[in-house]
């Protein structure tokens, strides 16, 4: 399963992937600190995209999703958050979970439930 963590802070992606390694050696990881890097390397390569709810320049979350729609990405989202104020769900081709708080993803028990469900 191909995954990308879609951060400014790089440590998501190393903490996903360390965690996940304890459960699932066979996932691959994939690293971008925009939503711009992650468009352009194709989407629909990933089957599970871990989101950050606010990643600059965007300001919110309603300005990367429709992204993403546009771009043909049908997996699985899982909106990541340090802050949940809440989501308004659109209509998407994709999977939208969420917003997970990032503390609750250190659980390995949440990780291993959200990507075994993609």
């Amino acid at each position: 399963m191909r995954i990308a963590v879609v951060d400014d802070d790089p440590i998501e992606l190393i903490l996903l992937r360390d965690l996940s390694a304890d459960f699932d050696s066979t996932l691959e990881f994939e690293g971008h600190t925009t939503v711009r890097s992650l468009l352009e390397s194709g989407p629909q390569q990933y089957d599970l995209l871990f989101l950050d709810r606010r990643i600059p320049p965007h300001r919110e979350y309603y300005e990367t999703l429709p992204m993403l729609e546009s771009a043909g990405y049908d997996g699985r989202v899982v909106m990541m958050t340090a802050h949940d104020s809440g989501v308004e769900n659109g209509d998407y081709r994709f999977e939208l979970v969420g917003p997970v708080n990032k503390i609750d993803l250190l659980q390995p028990d949440t990780l291993k439930a959200l990507i075994h469900h993609a």
